[in-house]
Formats: C-alpha cells, sequence, structure tokens
C-alpha cells in the first residue's frame, strides 16, 4: 500500500507527499522494532523471576540441608571426643562398652557437603540476576560453601579404620538402631540400646584400643571437625544474606 503510494507520487513528482510517506515508513519501523524489543524484555524479566523464585526455593532448601548435616556433624564430634577422651585414660569398660563402641561408631559417620545450585548457575549463563548485590552475596556462598566442602569430599581414613576392626555382629543393630536417615541427612542417635552381648562389644573395643593407628587418626578427624558446625553456621549466614537480597527483589516479606 505505501510502496505504491510512494511509486505513484514520484510519478507525479509530490515530494512533499514522498517525505511524508518516508516518515511514516521509518516510524512504523522503528515503533515495530521498539515494541518488540518491549515484548522481548517483558518476557526476559518474566522469565528472570520465576527463576529468582526457584533461587528463593533451592537456597533456602540448601539453608535446611546444611542445618541438619551441621546437626550431625555435631553429634560426630561429641562422639568423636567422647571415644579420645576414652582411648586417652586406657582404662577398660568391662560390661559397659556398647556406648563406648557406638561412640566410636558415630564418630565414623561422614557426610559430603556439597550444595547444588543448578538454578542459580542458569541464571548466571543468561546474564541474571541483573542486581549486582545479589551476585555478590551468591557469588560470597557459593565461594564459602565450596571451600567447607571440599576437604570433606572424601571420609576420613578413620573411618574404614575403625569400621574394620567393629565386629560384624554389631554393625547391622548399630545401623538399625543407633542411625537414621532423613531427608535431609543422616541422624545419629546416642542413647541407642544394646543390640549385642556384652562380650561382643568388649571384643569390639578391646581390638580398637590395641590397633596402634586408630588414637592417631581418631584425633586428627576430631580435632578438623572440633569448629566445623560454627563454620557451617557462618556459611548459613551468608546464604541468609542472599536469600534477603532475593525476597526484597521480589517484594516478598520473608
Amino acid at each position: 500500500m505505501i510502496l505504491r503510494r510512494v511509486i505513484a507520487h514520484v510519478r507525479k513528482q509530490e515530494w512533499t507527499a514522498i517525505g511524508i510517506d518516508f516518515v511514516i515508513v521509518v516510524v512504523g519501523v522503528f515503533v515495530g522494532i521498539q515494541v518488540a524489543n518491549w515484548n522481548e524484555a517483558r518476557v526476559e524479566r518474566q522469565r528472570e523471576r520465576m527463576l529468582l523464585v526457584e533461587l528463593r526455593g533451592e537456597l533456602a532448601g540448601a539453608i535446611r540441608q546444611t542445618q541438619s548435616r551441621r546437626k550431625g556433624y555435631e553429634q560426630v564430634v561429641r562422639a568423636g571426643e567422647r571415644a579420645v577422651a576414652f582411648l586417652d585414660k586406657g582404662q577398660v569398660c568391662g560390661d559397659e562398652c556398647w556406648p563406648v563402641i557406638v561412640d566410636f561408631f558415630h564418630a565414623s559417620q561422614w557426610q559430603a557437603l556439597n550444595i547444588s545450585l543448578p538454578t542459580y548457575e542458569e541464571m548466571r549463563r543468561n546474564g541474571w540476576p541483573r542486581k549486582r548485590e545479589i551476585v555478590d552475596a551468591m557469588e560470597a556462598y557459593k565461594q564459602k560453601s565450596q571451600s567447607i566442602a571440599k576437604p570433606l569430599d572424601q571420609p576420613p581414613e578413620y573411618r574404614s579404620l575403625v569400621r574394620g576392626l567393629i565386629p560384624l555382629a554389631i554393625h547391622r543393630p548399630y545401623w538399625t538402631t543407633c542411625f537414621e536417615l532423613t531427608d535431609l541427612g543422616d541422624a545419629y542417635r546416642e542413647d541407642c540400646p544394646a543390640g549385642v552381648p556384652a562380650d561382643v562389644s568388649t571384643a569390639g573395643v578391646d581390638a580398637i584400643m590395641k590397633d596402634g593407628d586408630i588414637h592417631r587418626h581418631l584425633t586428627q578427624w576430631a580435632g578438623f571437625l572440633s569448629n566445623l558446625p560454627e563454620t557451617m553456621d557462618d556459611q548459613n549466614d551468608t546464604a541468609r544474606r542472599a536469600l534477603v537480597l532475593i525476597e526484597a527483589e521480589l517484594g516478598v516479606k520473608p
């Protein structure tokens, strides 16, 4: 339509009309491009917001997971300290060896602390979040969680060493009554009932006490873990700071 009008104006040499038609075409193209850009930007904002909502849930889940694993490692630390104290004293446990063997078993527990943030990784590939404060907070959280998780990529030597000395008859009742696997991590009962005769527990403790490497490896492992629960609290504090920024961006109450 516009093209036919332009051709007609050119034939008649109506230059003013030609100029008006040209302006109409340019303005039309410009408006079309702007509308397309606006629609694209709106779609991107909606997509970013949707991913921010997912990231909020992802981060909240990571905090809960870390809290659960923190409780587990706190139990491991207590059991390790009691087990080291028992070895330091060099005393026999007589007919009361079940709690002692449980402490040695609890002290061998290990959980990897890797945190997965697939939503955040997807957002970064798209250049989101746009708000720099959120990116800085999330990167600080990633760096902190990775630095804490790295030394725990592999279980400690003490784990396989002590479990090889604990009588096989103890393993099944331990896993049945002293250990619980939850949705967020492991939990360990410190008051679980004895699952074997006293002489079996006594034999296990005697074997552990006679092994010269146990004390050294357990001391190293318990010492390494001694400050881990507090460090995991600090990791969660960093995550909560990022969560506050995300919730503010979404305009939702924490």
